[in-house]
């Protein structure tokens, strides 16, 4: 049976390594290096004069994947001819060490008998030299993966792999995504050796006069308190604050019946935004409704009714179940068929039992016209709809038809019911017609204010008021206003 040992170079020289592994230097019938561009190599050298190293790899192949999964083929092979092979990295193979996953990963299952031997690594050295204690927190991260979901403002993190300042430029970029530019981290060069070098700098910085190469780290200091106002975790401590016995009077008297207004304010104050086609303005509104959110999170995690994570994992598990094109059976769906598929599965999820128990889920505080085309939309889903545009016409109609009878009747409560049924019919109409009746009446409604503001204007340029006006000659300003508009278009 083969043996492949797989060991650590340590960080800075020979000292680093642990008395097994240079043991096994001079037991192995073969060693290898995975590159010798190393201090620890010389003296490894010096015992096995025959050693080996894959450093040509990096020159012939395209990416460092293909290195690594070359060394791993190689290695295994080797191993198979009832040989002891040596393996050696820099550092601990237990820290950023692609090529180890890949040769652990192709020898699972066979008969290879596989050890692997620890040193001091790049990490323990870092840590030493920034005089941190590793159990208060950190996170490692390759900086040739780093995604900004990766970041944690609670915990030190280190980053790896930082080969240039292609690299360091590009994941400056991506920090700052996360981080203000003017956060304090650390450049930390050839760690554990006599040279090492602590450079701090700004992280806007970071990737000017500062020369990279493979043995450069970067270390970020947690935030303390509300530093990283780019980070969630921040907006939930806050809130706990206000909400604590020493916060804010106003947001601890705050319960979920008081602040009902303020989310329906705020959802339409970013209708506003997006009207207006304000990006800045729309950031800051979603902000305003993701801070009510959160409120009525934390009331009813004081409550222990349930907690922000708790909604969250409610939108997530719904997003994925109604998705099932998408997270399960991975086929392409037309926009129609996903609209059915969602109806059908929120249907089963809610135990829905016929059109009645549709209806009445439909929100109850949504605005009449939006409701209505819900309700409307609803019943279409059941087959219960127009089969024409000319079936509407005629029920808007005989809706209008008794309303006029119920006013000539001087029926006030009669024609109340009358000219509901009117509006609803009307909006049945631009849901047939795919016409949003709320956006139709709020256009239309914008557009007799600014034909009131066009009145004013022309008539202080002549000298006069609309106060001072008879209906007549606010008609005849009215369409002097039309005209122009109709002569412009």
């Amino acid at each position: 049976m083969g043996r492949l040992t797989i060991a650590g170079m340590g960080t800075a020289s020979s000292d680093h390594m642990t008395k097994k592994a240079i043991d096994c230097i001079r037991q192995a019938d073969e060693v290898y290096l995975r590159t010798i561009i190393h201090r620890s190599a010389e003296d490894i050298k010096q015992q096995r004069e025959d050693l080996q190293s894959f450093d040509a790899l990096y020159e012939s192949s395209a990416n460092f994947d293909m290195v690594y999964e070359a060394i791993a083929d190689e290695l295994i092979d080797k191993a198979k001819a009832d040989r002891h092979i040596l393996y050696l990295v820099p550092g601990s193979p237990s820290f950023a060490e692609a090529s180890v996953k890949q040769i652990l990963a192709r020898a699972a299952g066979s008969d290879i008998d596989i050890e692997v031997l620890p040193s001091v690594s790049f990490v323990d050295a870092i840590l030493s030299s920034m005089t941190y204690d590793g159990a208060d927190g950190f996170k490692l991260i390759d900086a040739l993966k780093l995604k900004v979901e990766d970041l944690d403002k609670n915990c030190v993190i280190l980053l790896c792999q930082i080969y240039d300042n292609l690299i360091a430029a590009e994941v400056k970029l991506i920090l700052m995504e996360y981080y203000a530019a003017d956060k304090p981290i650390y450049v930390i060069q050839h760690a554990g050796e006599q040279d090492a070098v602590i450079l701090s700098t700004a992280l806007y910085k970071m990737d000017r006069k500062i020369q990279y190469d493979h043995m450069t780290s970067i270390f970020i200091p947690a935030d303390t308190a509300y530093d990283n106002t780019r980070d969630f975790q921040t907006l939930l401590e806050i809130m706990d604050k206000l909400r604590a016995e020493d916060g804010c009077d106003w947001d601890k008297a705050q319960t979920h019946d008081s602040l009902k207004r303020y989310l329906i304010e705020e959802s339409y104050e970013v209708l506003d935004a997006i009207e207006a086609k304000d990006s800045t303005q729309v950031c800051e509104e979603l902000g305003d409704v993701l801070l009510q959110i959160v409120f009525h999170a934390q009331i009813a995690a004081e409550d222990e009714q349930f907690d922000i994570r708790d909604v969250i994992q409610a939108i997530n598990t719904k997003m994925l179940n109604r998705h099932p094109h998408v997270f399960k059976n991975r086929q392409m769906l037309p926009s129609d068929d996903v609209q059915i598929e969602w109806e059908q599965i929120k249907r089963k999820e809610k135990g829905y039992q016929g059109l009645s128990k549709s209806l009445h889920d439909v929100p109850k505080h949504l605005p009449a016209l939006l409701r209505a085309d819900r309700v409307q939309d609803k019943a279409k889903k059941f087959a219960f709809d127009f089969e024409n545009i000319s079936q509407i016409c005629g029920k808007i109609e005989e809706e209008l038809k008794e309303f006029t009878d119920a006013l000539a009747q001087n029926d006030h409560k009669q024609a109340a019911d009358e000219l509901g049924d009117l509006l609803f019919s009307i909006v049945n109409m631009s849901r047939f017609l795919g016409i949003n009746s709320e956006d139709a009446l709020n256009k239309s409604t914008q557009k007799f204010i600014g034909r009131i503001t066009k009145m004013e204007d022309m008539a202080f340029k002549e000298g006069s008021s609309l106060s001072e006006m008879n209906l007549n000659m606010l008609n005849d300003y009215w369409e002097k206003v039309k005209n122009k508009e109709n002569t412009k278009e």
